[in-house]
C-alpha cells in the first residue's frame, strides 16, 4: 500500500514538471490544419528558395510549398517586463512571394528591404503588438531581401 501511495505521487510529481515545462520549437502551420514542430534545440534555419519554405536542423533539411503555409510562429517564450506580450512571433509570406507580414515583433524592431546585392533600399521600426507588412508589388521585377532581427526572408517580383 505504502509503495503504491509512494509510486503514485513520484507519477504525479513527474507529471506536473513535465506539464510545466514549455518547449521551445519552430511551429510551421499548414492549410491543411498540420502543424509541423522543430525543437529549437536542433537549431532550424529558414530560408525561401524557389517558393518554397526551406527549414535546415542539424537533423535534416525539409521544404514546404509556400502556397501550403498559412505561417510560422516561434512557441515556448514567457515575455518578460511589465506588458504581457503574445508569445507567438509570425511570419506570412503572400502566396505571390512579394509581399511579408511580420506579427509581434518586439517595439522598435528594424525592418529592412535589401536589394539582390545588399543594397538597403528602405528601413522601417515597428511597434510592439502590432502586424508590419512590407510589400514590393509597387518595385521593378528582382529579387529583394527582408531582414527582420534574425529573420532573412527572399521575396521576387516577376
Amino acid at each position: 500500500m505504502m509503495r503504491r501511495k509512494l509510486i503514485t505521487m513520484l507519477l504525479l510529481l513527474a507529471a506536473t514538471v513535465a506539464w510545466g515545462q514549455t518547449e521551445k520549437r519552430l511551429v510551421v502551420w499548414q492549410k491543411s490544419g498540420e502543424k509541423v514542430y522543430f525543437d529549437l534545440a536542433d537549431l532550424p534555419e529558414t530560408t525561401f528558395e524557389d517558393g518554397k519554405l526551406v527549414i535546415k536542423t542539424n537533423q535534416a533539411t525539409v521544404s514546404y510549398q509556400l502556397e501550403n503555409i498559412l505561417r510560422y510562429t516561434y512557441q515556448g517564450f514567457v515575455a518578460t517586463g511589465i506588458e504581457q506580450q503574445a508569445n507567438d512571433r509570425t511570419v506570412t509570406i503572400s502566396r505571390e512571394a512579394d509581399e511579408v507580414t511580420f506579427g509581434n515583433l518586439p517595439e522598435g524592431s528594424t525592418v529592412g528591404l535589401y536589394a539582390a546585392n545588399g543594397m538597403l533600399l528602405e528601413q522601417f521600426k515597428t511597434n510592439a503588438g502590432k502586424t508590419f507588412t512590407l510589400s514590393i508589388r509597387h518595385r521593378p521585377s528582382g529579387v529583394y531581401i527582408v531582414k527582420a532581427g534574425k529573420e532573412t526572408i527572399k521575396l521576387t517580383r516577376p
